[in-house]
């Protein structure tokens, strides 16, 4: 007869229960850990796999992170500087179709916004120069495309649509960069989807409105070439409004704000207009290098993936290490701004007899003073050593 003792049964039920549940424990960890796993490569997938494939192509990238900006980017007299366009792209029109015999053609879209940024790479100053989309300029031949003049908003369009070497991008840089004196190390373009995705990504930008106004006539999205009935164009534009003060704005209402152009209250001028396009570019890098930002890896993801070729740059990847901790150092707050429109006493009104009849901007005395002005204009961020008089 076999006894079976009781006392050793109580003590085998709980070690089995234990191991019950150490393996409850061990699966949900599993499952959580796996969660956690693909939450972070989801996350990070896009920005990190084009990553990973430079970094084994050149390993002395990943040092980028680590060295100081003014040793590994381009600059010029201690200055890095960034050419920022804002092309005026609809919606439904694509960059690329297909041509005649399958030939992949562009379609070429004028830059709404012209703006140079240039940083000083020791104190860490930005300087602003906002170049009106109506200035009248040279435009240099390419291949079997003549040498030409035009307003400086169609080069980066003329570029792209007649495939000049290195698209709009390069033409737009190459014809800045010769009127106005400046080299351009950077250059980057953004459309107006891209825009406000970005901005939506941050979850809107602060932005002080100097004064209240009201622009009766910005174009409604969709409706640029819309049949008015009556004969009149009333149809083709909203109204948008804006309070003075401190304004919490999404990626709609800041491109409204940004690209406004026939506002009341003295914000109806080129100037007003460029001195808005640079406090919003000012919000953004201050709220996109913000730690909240930087750490939250899904909204870093979503600027990577939500842009796609909304936004176009001749950044190196070897680059991107120094570029972001340039970012995260700029002295936003101690910015300087330039306008190259007629409030600057420098360019003027040209009679529209002379340019088949458009509005446009041209120099009142020439463009060596033009240059000398702003070369003038960015020194003033880059103070002298004590060994200079």
């Amino acid at each position: 007869m076999k006894y079976v003792d009781l006392g050793n049964l109580k003590g085998n039920a709980l070690i089995n229960k234990k191991k019950k549940k150490k393996k409850i424990f061990l699966i949900v960890s599993g499952i959580l850990a796996v969660a956690i796993i693909g939450i972070f490569s989801y996350a990070f997938y896009w920005p990190l796999s084009t990553l990973i494939g430079e970094f084994l192509k050149n390993p002395g990238i990943a040092l980028s992170f680590f060295k100081d900006p003014a040793e590994e980017l381009k600059s010029t007299g201690g200055k890095t500087n960034f050419l920022i366009l804002g092309i005026d792209k609809r919606s439904n029109v694509p960059y690329t179709y297909s041509g005649p015999a399958g030939k992949q053609e562009h379609n070429g879209f004028l830059s709404d916004t012209i703006i140079l940024a240039s940083v000083d790479l020791n104190t860490k100053k930005v300087s602003f120069v906002s170049i009106p989309r109506d200035t009248w300029v040279s435009i240099p031949g390419w291949g079997s495309f003549p040498a030409s003049e035009g307003k400086i908003n169609s080069a980066y369009s003329l570029g792209d649509t007649y495939s000049h070497p290195g698209g709009g991008l390069n033409l737009a840089k190459k014809v800045v960069s010769k009127h106005i004196g400046v080299t351009i190390h950077y250059t980057l373009r953004i459309d107006f989807e891209g825009f406000v995705k970005s901005v939506d990504t941050l979850d809107g930008l602060d932005i002080n409105v100097e004064k209240t106004f009201d622009d009766f006539r910005y174009p409604t999205p969709g409706k640029e070439s819309a049949n008015c009935f009556g004969g009149n164009f009333n149809c083709r534009y909203e109204h948008v409004h804006f309070d003075k003060g401190k304004n919490h704005m999404d990626g709609e209402i800041a491109l409204q704000y940004a690209r406004s152009r026939t506002g009341t209250n003295g914000e109806g001028s080129d100037f007003a207009r460029a001195a808005r396009q640079q406090k919003v570019i000012q919000a953004f890098i201050k709220k996109a290098t913000s730690l909240e930002s930087i750490l939250n890896p899904l909204k870093v993801n979503s600027l990577f993936k939500d842009l796609g070729e909304t936004i176009e740059t001749d950044f190196d990847f070897a680059s991107v290490g120094s570029l972001l901790n340039l970012a995260k150092g700029l002295q936003i707050s101690s910015t300087q701004t330039f306008v190259l429109d007629p409030s600057s006493e420098i360019m003027v009104i040209g009679d529209p007899n002379s340019y088949g009849g458009a509005y446009v901007i041209v120099p009142k005395n020439s463009w060596e003073e033009i240059r000398s002005k702003i070369k003038e204009f960015l020194a003033k961020a880059s103070p002298k050593k004590e060994n200079e008089k």
